[in-house]
């Protein structure tokens, strides 16, 4: 593969999950990754507790808007991830373009209830989780990657996390 590798995360609202991976695989990346988000019913606002959790932990917010995929039919993507929880019943966004496509099933933090501290660390946990499979996808040797070798190691990557 060559660098820098450019990744799509996709899921339904666009508004936490892919926001989340979108900010952390571009600052974990270090211009070695290059990734956007989208999302296939877009919520049309990013939430603010995804903002907040990436603030607290010092990466870099820029300026994420909550958009739809189709806004991004006129970009190559070398690897879509799609997020969405679908063992919650959510319906995960299907790319049609020819690129790798992995799916990182995580629960939605922005359906988390209870009081503050509960749904603070239902994003925390979102946060966590895709911190450590982009942490493992950095560590990867990117460059001598084939790309059914890239969706093989993504794919391993979720496994190894231990989640649906």
């Amino acid at each position: 593969m060559k660098a820098p590798l450019k990744i799509l995360f996709l899921c339904t609202a666009n508004s936490c999950r892919s926001i989340l991976g979108e900010a952390l695989a571009n600052h974990l990346g270090e211009g070695r990754l290059i990734a956007r988000s989208a999302g296939s019913h877009p919520s049309g606002r990013v939430h603010p507790r995804a903002l907040a959790v990436l603030e607290r932990h010092g990466v870099p917010v820029g300026q994420p808007v909550s958009k739809s995929m189709d806004d991004l039919d006129d970009e190559w993507f070398d690897v879509v991830i799609t997020v969405c929880d679908a063992a919650a019943g959510e319906a995960c966004p299907v790319w049609l373009a020819e690129s790798a496509k992995v799916h990182w099933g995580i629960p939605d933090p922005a359906a988390a209830e209870g009081d503050d501290p509960a749904i603070e660390a239902a994003f925390e946990a979102t946060y966590q989780r895709l911190r450590g499979r982009l942490e493992k996808l950095v560590a990867l040797d990117l460059e001598s990657m084939t790309p059914p070798g890239l969706t093989a190691s993504l794919q391993k990557i979720h496994r190894e996390a231990g989640e649906h």
